[in-house]
């Protein structure tokens, strides 16, 4: 009673905290746990989960626009003829144009239509939410981890179903968090082997941001068709995953088509002129930085900038590098100015982990490349395949804390085009397992 008031407000305020602190941990164990220093962290309620989600992978319908395809000299969708396929189109009256670039797209019966890109249903994509809520800001390092290996757990009961995983509503915000996570998905028992990207083109490799791979830079408008991830190198991957840090405010939906589906729908002497003319080649040309060409050409770098290696740097270097991606000696061809050809040939076709069938796995769409034998594809060949693979293609926007797992033999990926924003630059990391020889 003698004791001064301001002292007395003081005890009164610490026993209200510390009848709050009892009542917290009588009452709702397992919810939070106050430390000594006072910070509240997450304990057994947040234990990593997953729950199945029967959501809608956005809208029904993604509108593709005649201007992607002909900007890139790439032939337009067909109409489909049935109404199941992923692709659809609306007539409209009106001209259709040309291919970009001065290369005329073949005609279609379909270039007074609408075109439409169907969202993915279940039996392409399995969805899972994150049973998280607002706890995801108060999560460790460690406890981020332990979501990568809860993740683990359900990717690999539900992948060989449908070959497409997506887990919604993750607790990371950046390349940093993401990164903890991807230490606790190939931690989880048993370990998995990291893949690594490498390019068909002259790029040494994708920069990272905390040692995280960035998805493929293409520039926003171009239109990423679908492809098989490093289906062109020796050695590829069989798993793919894609993490969403900021997906773009408008555009740059993710698209899918299934390797099966595909090859019902490609022209029949599409598959015939494979196997009669040994599969696809493989080429790349490279020069040594020490005896660069008059011209240069941003398709062709030097053979030291592929592997990362200093210009004085002797070919032993680079036959090891090269060795690392599956290639063999007599793939590799050095030339008496130095420069460096590599060859590998592929049937163009892998056996369907579910159905064991030959499936199309290539990018004959690109148009650059040459059968086995060199003879080149016919135009119109490529025109039809690209046309063609639209018909089983879907579409659906990766937003902020999705992760997408997909098998890398059974699945295609791409992009659609985006508007870019400076203010929220879109950011989707990308992730490789299973690396294995590709034939």
């Amino acid at each position: 009673e003698n004791m001064p008031a301001v002292v007395r407000e003081a005890w009164r305020a610490l026993l209200v905290v510390a009848c709050f602190s009892a009542a917290a941990e009588a009452f709702i164990p397992g919810l939070v746990a106050v430390n000594r220093a006072g910070r509240i962290t997450m304990s057994a309620a947040t234990k990593p989960s997953f729950s199945p989600s029967k959501e809608q992978l956005g809208p029904a319908q993604i509108p593709l626009q005649r201007s992607w395809f002909q900007a890139w000299g790439f032939a337009p969708p067909e109409p489909p003829s049935e109404g199941k396929m992923g692709f659809s189109a609306a007539k409209k009256g009106g001209k259709g144009g040309k291919g970009g670039k001065g290369k005329a797209a073949p005609p279609t019966s379909g270039t007074n239509s609408k075109l439409f890109c169907k969202a993915p249903g279940e039996d392409l994509v399995t969805v899972f939410r994150a049973d998280i809520g607002d706890a995801a800001a108060a999560l460790s390092e460690e406890e981020i981890g332990e979501w990568g290996g809860e993740a683990r757990s359900v990717i690999e009961e539900a992948l060989p179903r449908t070959g497409a995983v997506l887990l919604r509503g993750l607790p990371m915000r950046s390349p940093e968090a993401f990164s903890h996570f991807w230490k606790g998905f190939l931690n989880a028992p048993p370990a998995l082997e990291e893949g690594r990207y490498n390019s068909l083109g002259p790029s040494g490799g994708r920069q990272k941001l905390s040692g995280i791979d960035l998805a493929t830079n293409v520039p926003p408008p171009f239109l990423l068709l679908c492809h098989n991830e490093m289906c062109y190198n020796p050695q590829t991957v069989g798993r793919i995953a894609l993490y969403c840090v900021q997906d773009a405010p408008e555009g740059g939906e993710t698209i899918l088509a299934r390797n099966r589906d595909l090859s019902s729908n490609l022209p029949k002497t599409a598959l015939k002129f494979l196997k009669e003319h040994g599969g696809i080649l493989y080429a790349r040309e490279f020069y040594d930085a020490r005896q660069p060409p008059a011209e240069k050409q941003a398709s062709v770098g030097s053979w030291q900038d592929k592997c990362s290696l200093p210009e004085t740097a002797g070919r032993e270097e680079a036959e090891a590098f090269f060795a690392e991606m599956g290639f063999t000696a007599d793939q590799m061809e050095w030339r008496e100015d130095g420069g460096l050809r590599l060859t590998n040939a592929h049937p163009g076709t892998v056996k369907d982990p579910e159905t064991g069938d030959d499936v199309w796995w290539n990018i004959a769409h690109t148009g650059s490349l040459t059968a086995g034998d060199g003879t080149p594809f016919p135009k119109k060949m490529v025109a039809e395949i690209q046309s063609a693979g639209w018909a089983h293609t879907y579409s659906f926007k990766l937003r902020r804390g999705d992760w997408l797992m997909l098998d890398n033999l059974r699945l295609q990926h791409g992009r659609l085009p985006f508007q870019a924003d400076p203010r929220h630059p879109r950011c989707l990391l990308t992730v490789y397992t299973h690396p294995m020889p590709a034939v």
